[in-house]
C-alpha cells in the first residue's frame, strides 16, 4: 500500500465544490438562455477569448478548461455561437493552438508523436476515416452530413495531449475531481429531473422538456406508473465508471466508504436511464472483472451491484407510483424486448432497421458507402417511411460506411488494445485491479456498440482515447497511478488503512 499519501484527500477540496457548482450553473444558464442566440454568442466568444489567453499564459490552463467542458458540459451544446457548439469551438481552438505551438517550438515537437505500435494502427484507421469521408462526398451524401460524421473521429487527435499532459500532479488531481464531480452531478441532475416529472411539477413537452431534448440532447420518457426514464448522451460513461469502481472494490482490503457511495450513484443513473444496452454491457463487463480477481470477492461485489441496483429501482418505482408497484414488471418488459422486439416500441423500431442496413451494406461491401450514408425504412409505429443517418446498430453502421476493409483496420486496432491491456495485467503481480477495470470498461464499450454508435460517439471516442493513453504508457507509471487512486478519498497517512 502506498505510504506517501497527502494530508488532504483529492476529492475533499474547494475545487470540487466549485466544479460541482459549475456543473449545475452551465445547465441553468443554458436553460435560461435557450432561444437567445445573440447573448449565447457573446458569452461563447468571451469564453473562447479567455481560453486563448489562458492557453498562452500556461498551456495546461487551456487543457484544464477543455477537460472541464468535456466532463461538465453534457452533450457539448449548452451554449452555441450561431450554430457552432462551445465544445466544438474549444476543441478546434485548442487543437489549432496546440499543434501550431508544437510544430513551431522544436523543444515541444516530441509530443507530436507516440512511438507505440497502437499509434501506427491508429494512423492506418485514420487513413480509412479520411477515405470514407472523401467517398461519402463523392457518392453525394452532402458535405455537411459527411462532416457531421467526421467530427467525432477528430477527437482521436486528443490522444497526444492526453498522453503527454498528465505529468503534473495538479493536473492529475484536477482530472480525478472532474471524474467524480461528473458522477455526482449526473446522478443529482437525473434524480432532480426524475422527480420534476414524476411529481407532476413538469409535463412532457413543457419548456424544460424541450430544452432537455433539443439542447441537452436527452430524452424524458414516461414508461408508466409515474416512472420516467432520464436519458442523456453522457451516461454512456457511467458503465465504465461503475466497472472501474467495482474492480477496485474487488481488491481484498478495507475500502473507504465513499467508494460505495459513488458506486451507488453510478447505479442510480443506470436505474433512471433503464437502458438495456447499458445494463447488458455492465453485465458482460462484470464477467470480465473476474479475470485475475479472487472468486469470493468477485461474487461479493457483483452481488452488491445487483442488490444496490434492485434496491434503488424498487425504491424509485415505489416512490414514483405512490407505493402501488415495485416496477419489476417494467424491468421484465424492458428485457423481454431483447428476445421479442415486437413487445417494445424502441426494440421493434430498431429491428425494422436491419433490412435496409443490410441492403446498403451489400451495395458497397468492401469499400463502404462513405460517411454521411443514410437509410430509408418504414417506421412500424407510424407506418411512414423515414430517412435517417442514425442506424442504431453500431457495427453495422461502421460496415455500411467504412466497408469490410475499414472495419478490419478498426478490429485490428481493437484487438491490439485488448492484447496490450492483458499484457499490462499479466505484468503486474499485484495491484492489477486498475487495469482490469479498464479492460472491463473496454469490453463494455464494445458491447454497447452493438446497438448504439458508442465507438464513434464523441464521448465514446473520448473514453477510448483515455484507455489508449493508459495502455500506451510504460508500466513504470503505474506506481504513480496507484498512489493517486489511494489519495482520492484518503486524508492523511494515518487514514491509509481505511482505504
Amino acid at each position: 500500500m502506498p505510504v506517501n499519501l497527502m494530508k488532504q484527500s483529492i476529492f475533499v477540496n474547494k475545487q470540487t465544490a466549485w466544479l460541482l457548482s459549475l456543473f449545475f450553473a452551465l445547465r441553468i444558464a443554458s436553460f435560461l438562455l435557450m432561444g437567445h442566440a445573440i447573448i449565447q454568442g457573446i458569452l461563447v466568444f468571451g469564453v473562447i477569448m479567455i481560453f486563448a489567453v489562458l492557453y498562452f499564459l500556461e498551456t495546461h490552463y487551456g487543457w484544464y478548461l477543455l477537460l472541464g467542458e468535456f466532463f461538465l458540459g453534457g452533450s457539448g451544446s449548452f451554449l452555441e455561437f450561431f450554430g457552432l457548439s462551445i465544445r466544438s469551438l474549444l476543441l478546434i481552438t485548442f487543437l489549432f493552438l496546440w499543434i501550431v505551438q508544437h510544430i513551431v517550438q522544436k523543444k515541444r515537437r516530441f509530443r507530436l508523436r507516440i512511438d507505440h505500435k497502437i499509434g501506427y494502427a491508429l494512423l492506418v484507421f485514420g487513413a480509412f476515416v479520411i477515405f470514407a469521408a472523401g467517398r461519402g462526398i463523392y457518392l453525394g451524401h452532402g458535405f455537411t452530413q459527411v462532416m457531421r460524421d467526421v467530427i467525432p473521429f477528430t477527437y482521436f487527435v486528443l490522444l497526444l495531449p492526453f498522453y503527454h499532459y498528465f505529468y503534473k500532479e495538479k493536473t492529475q488531481e484536477y482530472f480525478v475531481r472532474l471524474l467524480f464531480v461528473f458522477l455526482l452531478g449526473s446522478a443529482l441532475f437525473s434524480l432532480i429531473t426524475f422527480f420534476i416529472y414524476s411529481s407532476g411539477l413538469g409535463v412532457i413537452h413543457d419548456t424544460f422538456y424541450t430544452w432537455f431534448r433539443d439542447v441537452a440532447m436527452g430524452k424524458i420518457t414516461d414508461v408508466g406508473h409515474g416512472f420516467f426514464r432520464i436519458v442523456t448522451p453522457e451516461h454512456l460513461l457511467i458503465v465504465p465508471s461503475v466497472l472501474m469502481i467495482s474492480s477496485l472494490l474487488m481488491r481484498d482490503e478495507k475500502h473507504h466508504r465513499n467508494w460505495y457511495v459513488f458506486l451507488a450513484l453510478g447505479l442510480l443513473i443506470l436505474v433512471l436511464e433503464l437502458s438495456r444496452t447499458y445494463l447488458l454491457a455492465l453485465f458482460v463487463g462484470m464477467i470480465v472483472l473476474k479475470y485475475t480477481h479472487d472468486t469470493v470477492n468477485w461474487i461479493k461485489v457483483s452481488a452488491m451491484n445487483l442488490a444496490i441496483f434492485l434496491a434503488l429501482f424498487v425504491s424509485m418505482s415505489l416512490l414514483a407510483s405512490g407505493f402501488s408497484t415495485t416496477g419489476l414488471g417494467l424491468l421484465g418488459l424492458r428485457f423481454a424486448g431483447i428476445a421479442q422486439p415486437v413487445l417494445e416500441t424502441s426494440a421493434y423500431t430498431r429491428a425494422a432497421l436491419l433490412k435496409p442496413i443490410s441492403q446498403i451494406i451489400m451495395q458497397h461491401p468492401f469499400f463502404g458507402n462513405g460517411l454521411g450514408a443514410t437509410i430509408t425504412f418504414m417506421n412500424p409505429d407510424t407506418f411512414q417511411f423515414v430517412t435517417t443517418g442514425q442506424f442504431d446498430w453500431g457495427y453495422l453502421e461502421l460496415l455500411a460506411e467504412f466497408g469490410a476493409f475499414g472495419v478490419l483496420s478498426l478490429l485490428f486496432l481493437l484487438m491490439l488494445v485488448g492484447y496490450e491491456l492483458i499484457q499490462k495485467i499479466a505484468t503486474l503481480s499485484d495491484y492489477h485491479d486498475f487495469y482490469v477495470g479498464l479492460f472491463g470498461g473496454f469490453v463494455a464499450l464494445l458491447v454497447m456498440t452493438v446497438t448504439a454508435p458508442v465507438l464513434f460517439h464523441i464521448l465514446g471516442i473520448l473514453y477510448f482515447v483515455l484507455i489508449l493513453s493508459f495502455v500506451m504508457k510504460p508500466i513504470t507509471v503505474f506506481d504513480e497511478t496507484l498512489t493517486l487512486i489511494y489519495r482520492i478519498f484518503n486524508r492523511s497517512k494515518d487514514d491509509a488503512s481505511s482505504e
